[in-house]
């Protein structure tokens, strides 16, 4: 799953502290804006190589059904979390769930379990470039749904988008049509649970919204492997669930301190690192290369994510808007 990144919008970097401060530039009390940003973005690096890095050990775990590989690799991610629950419980941390909480991680569930079959059914590569449309997706449904203005650079970025995702998705191609049909369930989910995202009150607990979503998950996932016969798993796919559960957790919590110390215009642009990291993993251990047309869309899609970050490209988030 991908590390949850707030939609392109200053929404949720400064808003608890200064709500006005994003559309109007100025520095909330206490923050630093020069000396955060540099390591903001090693930060939101990792997260996404990390994030790359879990659906690899995943994909690996070859000696394991799909559905039985997500199941184990959702109830390490609740045991963690529910540890990390407890302790923050302890030290009176106790933030609640709330209602948009739910909502969210009923989205991130669709998302997280979508993803994680496609996973086994797609190049890493074409997936993470299906993903690094979430830009535009979520742009788009913010001028749908939130009535965010958009200006014609960002319509035509939008356009451009989806015409490489058009190219990568190549109609009667060898490339498996359940798991293209999976990874764009996942990206309309993920883009669905940042608008969700940006409706969570300061005062939500982020941490039980992904805990609900992590059991969720795994609830399914045992659902749809029902039919399996399980054995006892090997301990090289043991190991490679835990070092995916690793990478999934890193993920998520290093692209939060990540957004703590630099904007979305500095971080956002950084997602399409993840489909060169998943280019060379692809090539290195599957020996898997796009197609021509795929090359083609990969520009266009980087091309066009890049375009949503031009000054001027739309209007810059909504004021006391919460991630």
């Amino acid at each position: 799953m991908p590390p949850a990144m707030p939609p392109h919008s200053c929404a949720g970097i400064w808003t608890e502290n200064d709500p006005d401060a994003c559309r109007s530039g100025r520095t909330p009390p206490g923050v630093t804006p020069a000396a955060p940003s540099r390591h903001g973005i090693p930060l939101a690096l990792t997260a996404l190589l990390s994030g790359v890095l879990a659906s690899v050990f995943l994909k690996l775990a070859e000696g394991l059904a799909s559905a039985e590989a997500i199941a184990m690799r959702a109830m390490a991610v609740m045991a963690l979390l529910a540890l990390i629950l407890g302790l923050r419980y302890r030290h009176g941390i106790r933030g609640p769930l709330g209602r948009h909480g739910a909502m969210r991680a009923g989205v991130d569930a669709l998302a997280g379990l979508t993803f994680a079959l496609a996973v086994f059914r797609l190049p890493l590569a074409t997936l993470a470039t299906i993903h690094a449309t979430l830009p535009l997706v979520t742009t788009a449904l913010s001028a749908l749904v939130l009535r965010e203005p958009m200006r014609r650079i960002t319509w035509a970025a939008l356009a451009t988008g989806f015409v490489g995702v058009a190219l990568i998705l190549q109609p009667g191609g060898a490339v498996s049509a359940p798991g293209l049909v999976l990874a764009v369930i996942s990206t309309l989910a993920y883009a669905a649970r940042d608008i969700v995202t940006r409706a969570m009150p300061t005062a939500a607990d982020p941490l039980k919204s992904v805990f609900l979503s992590s059991m969720l998950i795994g609830v399914i996932a045992l659902v749809l492997a029902r039919n399996t016969v399980w054995s006892t798993p090997a301990p090289r796919d043991l190991g490679l669930i835990a070092i995916s559960t690793l990478g999934f957790l890193g993920a998520n919590t290093l692209i939060l301190f990540a957004f703590r110390r630099a904007s979305v215009a500095t971080i956002a642009p950084l997602r399409y690192s993840s489909i060169l990291w998943a280019l060379f993993f692809d090539a290195a251990i599957w020996g898997v290369y796009p197609n021509a047309a795929g090359w083609a869309g990969i520009g266009l899609i980087v091309a066009a994510g890049l375009a949503l970050f031009l000054p001027g490209s739309r209007t810059l988030g909504t004021p006391g808007a919460a991630t």
